[in-house]
């Protein structure tokens, strides 16, 4: 009986708790932004960057300290990833910044590559999590680019890219599932929180 409220407390809270909290901090630091830009505009904009910035290294340092249990590690890592994404869509914002675009791919790709190469051997959970929001909220940031040029394909092309996007909600359902009803471990509870939060952000094209 305790083993069942143990794991039914862990799917909880390691699973649906971090997506809710991962889709309120995007929310909440999306949000923020529209009253600093009206009211102090670029100096105020930058200071916000470099606000979260340093939030997003106190979350990889806390993600990394020693003595602090695997799942909020895991938490800690994810909220970085999330953080230094806002850094890097909000700076996109401030002029030429060409990460999404195609001279950008190649950074992203080499991020892609590292990442894999480095996965198993070196890469502690923290690491990992906030690696893994950090490259679907770019796909994510990708896939909502590629909208723009759905007037230049064909029809057929224009439907199955639009499709992607249900899709993607089909899959955030199947990720709640996961947790669940099939999760037994943290890694698939944390990777299923993280898959119910791009869907999200994909159904609503918020990146």
């Amino acid at each position: 009986m305790n083993g069942f409220i143990t794991e039914s407390v862990s799917k909880i809270s390691d699973g649906m708790i971090n997506s809710i909290k991962l889709l309120l901090i995007y929310a909440l630091t999306t949000l923020l932004l529209i009253p600093i830009q009206r009211f102090f505009q670029r100096p105020g904009f930058l200071i916000y960057i470099f606000l979260i910035l340093a939030l997003a290294g106190f979350e990889l340092q806390r993600s990394l300290t020693g003595g602090t249990s695997e799942p909020k590690r895991a938490w800690h890592g994810m909220a970085a990833g999330l953080y230094f994404w806002q850094v890097i869509r909000f700076t996109a914002e401030l002029g030429s910044f060409q990460l999404f675009q195609q001279a950008g791919m190649i950074f992203w790709v080499m991020a892609v590559i590292i990442t894999a190469v480095l996965w198993k051997r070196i890469l502690p959970t923290g690491l990992r999590t906030a690696m893994v929001v950090l490259l679907v909220c770019w796909i994510g940031k990708l896939y909502q680019v590629g909208y723009t040029y759905l007037a230049e394909w064909p029809p057929f092309v224009n439907f199955g890219y639009i499709a992607i996007r249900y899709l993607a909600g089909l899959a955030g359902i199947v990720a709640l599932l996961m947790i669940i009803f099939r999760s037994r471990d943290l890694n698939s509870r944390i990777y299923s929180a993280i898959a119910i939060f791009a869907a999200v952000l994909i159904v609503a094209l918020a990146f």
